[in-house]
């Protein structure tokens, strides 16, 4: 992959982050010129409503610029006459805010997420609904509606539901003390392509989604679950419905689920967590104030898909011709005002099987004529207890090309459900969590990830379409089959967060002076940028002086690397390759950012090397492809600057306590004396060598490098005559 420089990146994920613009004065009716404008609605000739649809509301949107409200948000002004009339025309009280509370607020949020993007925005606040279960009457209403040049648009949106079924019969097991870890069956955390190498990401500063908070869209969530200790300072807008929390659980816990040695592990276990419950909420409501109570840089997901076009908004048990939520304007609105406002969107495409590239959908779906800016979800197989390839399509999945990322759409390990473990709701686990629901939180589980370490890297945020774009330009490929039915690459926060750095990282074998016969250490200083998992280091030898390779040792960065092992050994041709690992287990982390000495290659040179003779230490190849590299989540591999080293031989150390003293024992005696005759007249066994000066022989009294007769008159002058003691053979 192509390296970016930090500069490139910044500006590339940068553009979008401009400087906020003071609102004062600014009227909240009135459009900015210069700013990008609003795009045209697409507003329905024509609608129809299935007898079996749910019950859901009318909706009705003013056009941008009127002034609708009397009071906090009551449809009461004079422009909303006729939209009241229609309503009393067929004994109905007037509609409600779909976006409740304060108008002044609501678009004074507005009007910042304008200045913070320089373009004009839906304004929330000119949406009203009320509610609906007869069919036949909502057409005609929304027919009249649809004629009024007030009304910018007005449709039919049905109660939402989660994306998902539930995976089977709740089974509660007997409690026990300690619940057992599932990490390793979340192959979601996994390397890529078949997860989305979240462990790779856990190594960097803000990597595991430190700092960033997700806001989920749906009804309930079990916030006392013993895996889920975000529950506790969760941010819940609405009503959590406790009725049923299984699926707002089992999402929590793809994302955010606690890496505390038991349950599972969230994607993003460092992030925080929210919820805004739809029980009491419109969902446009729901994502407005998920936006006000989040910062640039947090996430939204939206859980929910609903009856869409195909059956004419039918409620159906096989879920078929459900769509995604920005189907519906109020919805879409909502999104690009959050986008706006700097928090990504992540939303389920829904499990209706349907292609947004329908002509049907006309350009609901078309991302030139309307932009949520939202990353939508699809679902694919995973690469364990799928019904087909990994990532491939599953059949339920809504497809086009405004999906963008999948994940699994099954057999996904996480809280909730209690088919796979869990006395009571606090305790539930499940292996079966499904849909685009279980596949949304595998993708914003990612993309909380991505925002953290960008937040690290840069000291700002990513925006929305550098990380949609970015996620997509390097996930893992969808597979056949089904390939033409688009659901995106699974992400790969590996490939992604790559581009991020400019890695600078060198290796150094140092130049070192042994003498001759001597052991010696060769240090390897590491300067890299970004964390090492393991370190390949191949040495080659060339050069005159014969040594012995004898071992490599952890150096002070590395002492609580996991081990050393011999990846080659050609050592009597002067090849060897050595590996030192991190601990995979979890104990020990990667090597962090930094400079320093990583290890220690120990050599003894030969006895009879010649000083000042020069031993190359180098790096080649070695079996074909096993160059000098480091194993790092986030480079090629290859160090940026490589130093070779050398071994100088230094003269052989001397040390000679007991020059003289052939039996050893301390003194000069006749002992000595009857030794050195024995040698020089009698052919006796040579005398023994000192350790530490191997090439001067003991009985060697003047060290002219003959054992005669002036070695024995040396030694009885030493012995009996106070002699000055024998010469010293470590002088020249």
């Amino acid at each position: 992959m192509k390296r970016l420089t930090t500069g490139c990146v910044a500006a590339m994920a940068l553009s979008f982050v401009l400087t906020t613009r003071a609102t004062a004065g600014r009227d909240p009716l009135k459009s900015v010129p210069g700013y990008q404008p609003l795009r045209p609605v697409i507003k329905s000739a024509d609608v129809r409503i299935s007898p079996q649809a749910p019950p859901g509301w009318i909706v009705v949107k003013f056009r941008n610029g009127m002034s609708v409200h009397a009071g906090k948000s009551r449809l009461a002004a004079a422009a909303a006459t006729r939209v009241r009339q229609v309503f009393r025309d067929y004994g109905l009280g007037q509609p409600e805010p779909v976006v409740a509370g304060d108008v002044a607020e609501t678009q004074a949020r507005r009007l910042a997420a304008e200045d913070r993007v320089k373009m004009n925005l839906p304004d929330m606040s000119l949406y009203f609904r009320h509610p609906f279960n007869d069919p036949p009457l909502a057409e005609t209403i929304i027919r009249e509606l649809n004629l009024l040049d007030e009304v910018e648009t007005a449709f039919f949106e049905p109660q939402p539901s989660v994306a998902t079924a539930p995976p089977g019969t709740v089974l509660t097991t007997a409690d026990v003390q300690t619940t057992p870890s599932w990490e390793l069956s979340q192959h979601q955390l996994d390397q890529a392509p078949g997860g989305v190498a979240a462990r790779a990401a856990w190594t960097l500063t803000g990597g595991t989604g430190t700092g960033v908070r997700c806001i989920d869209v749906e009804y309930g969530w079990q916030l006392t679950h013993e895996d889920l200790s975000k529950g506790a300072t969760a941010i819940v807008i609405g009503v959590n419905q406790w009725g049923d929390t299984d699926h707002g659980t089992a999402v929590m816990g793809e994302m955010v689920a606690d890496r505390n040695g038991f349950g599972m592990t969230g994607i993003a276990h460092g992030g925080s967590f929210g919820g805004a419950s739809v029980a009491t909420l419109s969902v446009a409501d729901a994502i407005s104030q998920a936006t006000a109570a989040s910062q640039p840089g947090d996430c939204i997901l939206i859980e929910l898909h609903s009856p869409g076009p195909h059956y004419n908004f039918e409620w159906r048990d096989d879920q078929a011709g459900y769509v995604a939520m920005e189907y519906w304007q109020d919805n879409f609105d909502a999104m690009l005002n959050a986008y706006a406002a700097g928090v990504i969107v992540c939303e389920a495409a829904g499990n209706g099987g349907e292609d947004f590239d329908d002509p049907m959908y006309t350009s609901f779906f078309d991302t030139t004529f309307r932009n949520s800016h939202a990353i939508i979800c699809g679902a694919g197989n995973p690469p364990v207890g799928g019904v087909d390839r990994d990532r491939s399509k599953l059949n339920f999945s809504n497809y086009g090309e405004r999906v963008n990322l999948q994940g699994y759409g099954v057999s996904v390990y996480t809280t909730g459900y209690g088919d796979l473990y869990g006395a009571d709701a606090d305790e539930y686990y499940t292996g079966g969590f499904s849909g685009t629901s279980s596949a949304s939180p595998i993708v914003t589980g990612a993309v909380m990830c991505l925002s953290g370490v960008f937040q690290g890297l840069f000291g700002t945020v990513i925006d929305a379409d550098s990380a949609r774009t970015l996620l997509v330009a390097t996930g893992s490929p969808q597979q056949q089959p089904n390939l033409t039915r688009h659901i995106g690459p699974r992400p790969n926060l590996q490939a992604a967060i790559a581009p991020l750095f400019d890695p600078i990282d060198s290796i150094w074998y140092s130049q070192v002076d042994i003498p001759a016969g001597s052991p010696g250490a060769i240090p390897i200083v590491l300067s890299n940028s970004h964390p090492v998992n393991s370190i390949f280091l191949p040495f080659v030898f060339t050069g005159a002086p014969a040594l012995m390779i004898d071992s490599l040792t952890r150096g002070a960065r590395t002492g609580y690397f996991e081990k050393v092992q011999i990846a080659y050994d050609n050592r009597f041709n002067g090849q060897i390759a050595f590996v030192i690992h991190a601990d995979y287990g979890g104990g020990s982390p990667s090597l962090e950012a930094g400079q320093g000495e990583v290890a220690k290659l120990w050599v003894t040179v030969d006895m009879g090397a010649i000083p000042g003779q020069v031993k190359a230490v180098d790096t080649a190849i070695l079996g074909g492809s096993t160059w000098l590299r480091l194993v790092s989540a986030f480079d090629d591999g290859r160090p940026d600057a490589f130093s070779s080293g050398s071994v100088t031989v230094l003269p052989m150390l001397c040390s000679c306590p007991h020059h003289g003293d052939l039996n050893g024992d301390g003194f000069f005696s006749i002992i000595d004396v009857v030794s050195v005759v024995d040698i020089a007249f009698r052919g006796g066994t040579p005398a023994t060598t000192d350790p530490g000066c191997p090439h001067a022989t003991r009985a060697d009294y003047n060290c002219d490098g003959v054992i005669s007769v002036q070695d024995v008159v040396g030694a009885v002058d030493v012995a009996f005559r106070g002699g000055a003691g024998p010469c010293d053979p470590c002088q020249p």
